[in-house]
């Protein structure tokens, strides 16, 4: 799915406008729960330093989306969003640790499907199993397995910015229907 001769924020606006149904795959969450979720991190979220202001904070949702729900490679989300891979991983790192943030300061759903039922959702995670990262408590996500762009995180953290994800797509979700 990668597009040549088009900038991130071109691809993120195209998306933005595009077709509801390739959104909602892309992105596993409808438009309006995705512009919710940029307004609360426009509010709540601190942006690092290297990442430049022109690159939006939708942008910045897509690539890590590209990466957790679409399985990309950082190298293949670089090459998609027009980026190079160092940018990426910081973007993606900077993503989990915002999500995080999200689970902290937002009330949880009592009736909100447990993150092994809806971890599917996450290719991410695909081929990792919860509680069953290294001794060390990370995994490697994101290689292409030819240059080894990679990267080791720990999994409890991308597993909790995950499930705030999670939440706030199944009460935005119950909010709207």
């Amino acid at each position: 799915m990668a597009v040549t001769g088009i900038s991130g924020a071109d691809r993120a606006r195209g998306l933005l406008n595009g077709i509801p149904d390739r959104f909602q795959e892309f992105c596993k969450m409808d438009q309006v729960t995705f512009v919710d979720l940029a307004d609360w991190l426009v509010e709540h979220a601190d942006r690092r330093d290297p990442i430049p202001k022109e690159i939006s904070v939708e942008e910045c949702m897509f690539v890590f989306l590209d990466i957790a729900a679409q399985g990309s490679s950082f190298r293949m989300a670089s090459y998609n969003w027009d980026h190079d891979v160092k940018l990426t991983q910081l973007i993606f790192l900077n993503m989990v640790e915002e999500l995080s943030k999200l689970r902290e300061k937002e009330q949880w759903s009592p009736s909100c499907p447990s993150f092994q039922q809806s971890r599917n959702r996450w290719r991410v995670l695909r081929g990792s199993r919860a509680g069953k990262s290294r001794m060390d408590g990370l995994i490697k996500i994101g290689d292409d397995r030819e240059t080894g762009d990679g990267l080791e995180i720990d999994q409890e953290n991308l597993i909790s910015a995950l499930t705030a994800l999670n939440n706030f797509i199944y009460e935005h979700h119950e909010f709207y229907s």
